[in-house]
């Protein structure tokens, strides 16, 4: 079928019983037609002696022949096209795109990844650094005919430290500090009162943008969320004492491990 435009008009017919073809299209297979009655139709190949009882068809060279042939309400939809008038003429116009909440839930827009310094281990009332990677997404989609590009962007995290703790929805996503910074305080960090294993999550929640056809961005009149699999964070308990040598000069000394 023809790519969707912003407006098709049809010429007259160019003999009496012959269906209006659209203007400046050619006399070829998909041009767009108007049957009789006003239906919208395509062009295509029929027999020579083919008449639907409303209009007869183009004869074209080597004995073929086209017929404007009706296409179903299915058809147009897909298309992304409507009949309409345009100053008292039939005309075929391009369906507007317009991308609402739910429609922007569809897409399969995926959580910001979720990220712990020196995961899974950490230990008892430790501040324990947790952030998000910020993953904006695009996609392409075909909707009524039309090129749609849809931006996701995240803009605002929350973050479940799985012990009844949370935090959010912040607009910061947090930061790395590195594998030899210990118990250093962030906007984002936890500390885990109690020993043993949780699981931290991440909801990243998004707002979107669309472009219909390389047209302007379009901000779509609110937001969608998403939540990362469960993380598991494993929080140790420690024991200070004194000790008069290390490991290797006595395996079994308190504080040594052995096997």
């Amino acid at each position: 079928m023809p790519a969707a435009v912003n407006l098709i008009y049809f010429d007259k017919p160019v003999a009496p019983g012959k269906a209006p073809v659209q203007r400046g299209a050619s006399l070829r297979e998909g041009s767009y037609c108007l049957a009789a009655e006003g239906e919208v139709g395509t062009l295509g190949l029929v027999p020579s002696d083919w008449n639907d009882g409303r209009e007869s068809p183009y004869a074209l060279p080597q004995g073929r022949s086209l017929g404007c042939i009706p296409l179903s309400p299915a058809d147009l939809e897909a298309a992304g096209l409507e009949l309409t008038e345009e100053n008292g003429q039939t005309v075929l116009r391009t369906v507007r795109v317009t991308l609402t909440t739910h429609d922007f839930d569809t897409f399969p827009i995926t959580a910001a990844t979720p990220q712990q310094e020196r995961a899974p281990h950490t230990l008892k009332n430790y501040n324990t650094n947790f952030w998000a990677d910020p993953n904006p997404q695009e996609f392409t989609r075909t909707i009524n005919g039309q090129n749609v590009v849809l931006r996701a962007t995240p803009v605002s995290y929350t973050f479940d430290y799985g012990d009844g703790t949370t935090l959010g929805p912040v607009a910061y996503p947090g930061y790395q500090l590195g594998t030899d910074v210990w118990d250093q305080p962030t906007d984002t960090s936890h500390r885990y009162t109690d020993p043993g294993d949780y699981h931290f999550a991440l909801t990243t929640t998004y707002r979107g943008e669309y472009s219909v056809e390389g047209g302007p961005w379009q901000v779509i009149d609110g937001t969608v969320s998403r939540t990362s699999d469960p993380q598991l964070v494993r929080v140790w308990r420690t024991k200070v004492g004194l000790v008069a040598d290390d490991c290797a000069a006595g395996a079994d000394a308190w504080g040594c491990t052995t096997g």
